[in-house]
């Protein structure tokens, strides 16, 4: 379904609704200058900016406190990855009186001038949207996309972005109704938080996104992707496009997903499905000359079908 686009943040002489934005970080002081300096950038307000940091060594914190005086800055005594540390910004959020909205974004991303205005005006228009998101390209190719809305496959299990890799220029831009919203930038609705105030933090990896917004879905809820609002991300920034890692534990993520999510005849299709998706998967990353992503594919799903616990991840988010 599309919805009307329009360019206003808000309507004509009401004031814009109140926006806090969550910021997981793990020794990413690297990532912080851009990433916070884009938000204040961009003019919105009212605008809290929270950065949760997970017990970071890199110096993250004093430099927060140095250079962005006005951030809130919420310490955790570990990793507690990237669910758990969004979820103690939330609480922090809900303890200090919180926003209309609020933006779980990574820290690893850079949001263009009048990015927020959009994402924000868009959802406070559509009464059944509680979360919405934005386009977001490649950091280091900015004409191209890497989120342009989200697909789940309702008997395949396939969960993917559309237009991934394309030419932002040849989408189009009308605002429309998609099936679930990266956490890479997450914008949230008052209502979204009141109904589900928490990630799952169960996920060792990936797949809590996905999880929370058909959580949402089911509650009622929907996700209104904003074309027109756009967030740039340095994809992988963590660990590399292709950590044997990182492909590890995608895949123990995938299969929890698939499990808590695909009930009755839904399953009839999906496991056949997935089967063909994760051997095909291990076949690509073979085939490019890379064995150990492929061998990590396959073991993260079996170790997750078979119950065996997962190695903790060393990054809040990759």
């Amino acid at each position: 379904m599309s919805v009307a686009s329009t360019d206003a943040a808000g309507i004509t002489g009401t004031p814009p609704p109140s926006l806090a934005v969550v910021i997981v970080n793990w020794n990413g002081r690297d990532h912080l200058p851009e990433c916070i300096g884009s938000l204040l950038a961009d003019g919105y307000d009212p605008l809290r900016i929270v950065v949760v940091d997970n017990a970071s060594t890199d110096g993250s914190v004093q430099f927060c406190r140095d250079a962005f005086p006005s951030v809130e800055i919420v310490g955790s005594d570990r990793n507690r990855l990237w669910a758990g540390g969004n979820n103690l910004g939330l609480r922090h959020l809900r303890a200090t009186g919180g926003a209309d909205f609020t933006l779980l974004l990574n820290n690893d991303t850079v949001v263009p001038q009048g990015g927020l205005g959009l994402l924000v005006g868009a959802a406070a228009r559509e009464p059944t949207a509680w979360a919405a998101t934005p386009r977001i390209c490649f950091a280091d190719e900015p004409w191209r996309i890497w989120y342009d809305g989200g697909r789940v496959g309702r008997y395949t299990g396939w969960v993917g972005h559309q237009g991934i890799r394309q030419a932002a220029g040849r989408r189009p831009l009308d605002e429309r109704f998609v099936e679930y919203g990266t956490g890479c930038a997450l914008l949230l609705s008052r209502r979204a938080l009141e109904t589900l105030p928490e990630l799952d933090e169960a996920y060792t990896f990936y797949g809590e996104d996905t999880d929370y917004c058909l959580r949402l879905r089911a509650a009622g809820g929907r996700i209104l992707h904003v074309p027109r609002s756009l967030i740039l991300h340095k994809v992988s920034a963590s660990v590399g496009a292709w950590s044997p890692r990182k492909a590890y534990l995608r895949s123990r993520s995938h299969i929890r997903l698939l499990r808590n999510h695909w009930q009755g005849a839904a399953r009839a299709a999906l496991w056949p499905c997935q089967a063909i998706y994760f051997a095909g998967h291990a076949c690509w990353h073979l085939w490019q000359g890379r064995p150990e992503v492929a061998r990590a594919v396959l073991a993260g799903a079996l170790d997750e079908l078979a119950g065996r616990p997962a190695e903790p991840p060393v990054s809040a988010r990759v």
